[in-house]
């Protein structure tokens, strides 16, 4: 990714290129191949304000019906903030699960880091590497992975 920093708008395709470059493709991500590959995603610099919440990362998991239809859901978030706008575009890597009783237990979680919040990146990607659910979503086969974005 060099030259000029994309647009938030094309981060689903720059997100989908690191996809191909380890492998993989978005159908066979797994939580933990997709948080890996969210890592790589999460140095890209983008094309926007440079205000403390222009970049953010979002960890989270749970149990939702979003689709009429309960479904565990790895989501992993990136939040951009947007030129001459108060808006905000999120990218999301949806990594969905039927739920099962393991899943269901873990509840739901969410945290977020922001580039200058005194937080360096790799601490907080060493804190989430270190959570408890790893175990259990290794352990499972997803059922869909949705990668796109949308206007907040």
């Amino acid at each position: 990714m060099d030259g000029l920093q994309p647009s938030p708008w094309g981060s689903p395709e720059v997100f989908r290129t690191l996809v191909r470059q380890a492998g993989l493709t978005v159908g066979s991500l797994t939580a933990a191949s997709a948080w890996s590959v969210f890592g790589s995603f999460s140095w890209i610099e983008f094309d926007v304000p440079r205000e403390a919440d222009s970049d953010g990362l979002l960890y989270q998991f749970g149990v939702y019906d979003f689709s009429g239809e309960p479904r565990f859901h790895f989501d992993l978030t990136r939040q951009f903030g947007l030129r001459d706008s108060d808006e905000y575009l999120q990218f999301h890597c949806d990594v969905q699960y039927l739920p099962t009783p393991r899943l269901e237990a873990l509840g739901s979680h969410s945290e977020w880091w922001f580039r200058g919040d005194g937080r360096r990146l790799p601490e907080w990607v060493d804190a989430v590497n270190l959570r408890p659910e790893w175990p259990v979503l290794e352990s499972v086969l997803p059922t869909a992975v949705e990668v796109y974005c949308d206007e907040t």
